[in-house]
């Protein structure tokens, strides 16, 4: 029987619930597929984004991670890159420190071990934003986080808290709005 990508990622969710998570890259490599019109997702893309969902967000809830990778992809829509892999090693030069967009990319974190059960559910969620889903976790305005743990006392407007992430748009408010 030929499984569709859409049957394929059903299926990857109900073993996610079972902890038994294959990546997209397993199931992809070891179910036929049908040829069909669908958008053509570059797995370095997937596992980039894959890798910042880990480090950033991979003690969160299945939204929590949703809504980083969802930043991302707002992030290559409102220009900051092309790509997924170049907005999440993009760094910044300020007062002659680099600055990365992702704090575990200046870290030099190195790989994450990919068997395990919370790096599968990083690369499903990120296969899964890349092909569409998750696209009202948080606004397509969304483009900056941080964790809760911390203020950066950013002068930018809160769009979403979800799980240990707060959540903004570039939008400016002011400081007394900020206190909120």
């Amino acid at each position: 029987m030929l499984l569709t990508i859409k049957n394929k990622i059903t299926i990857m969710t109900m073993l996610l619930t079972f902890m038994v998570i294959p990546s997209p890259t397993q199931v992809m490599m070891k179910m036929p597929t049908l040829a069909i019109n669908l958008p053509k997702i570059d797995m370095k893309q997937v596992l980039c984004m894959a890798r910042n969902i880990y480090y950033e967000a991979g003690a969160e809830a299945m939204p929590g991670q949703a809504a980083v990778a969802r930043v991302v992809m707002n992030r290559v829509n409102h220009g900051f890159a092309e790509t997924p892999c170049k907005v999440i090693y993009q760094k910044t030069i300020i007062n002659d420190n680099i600055v990365c967009q992702f704090s575990w990319v200046c870290e030099n974190k190195g790989e994450p071990n990919k068997s395990s059960a919370r790096y599968k559910q990083a690369e499903l969620i990120a296969y899964q934003v890349m092909t569409g889903m998750h696209k009202d976790v948080v606004p397509k305005s969304a483009l900056f986080f941080h964790a809760v743990t911390i203020d950066p006392l950013w002068p930018y407007k809160q769009v979403a808290k979800i799980g240990n992430h707060i959540f903004y748009s570039k939008q400016k408010v002011k400081n007394e709005q900020k206190s909120n």
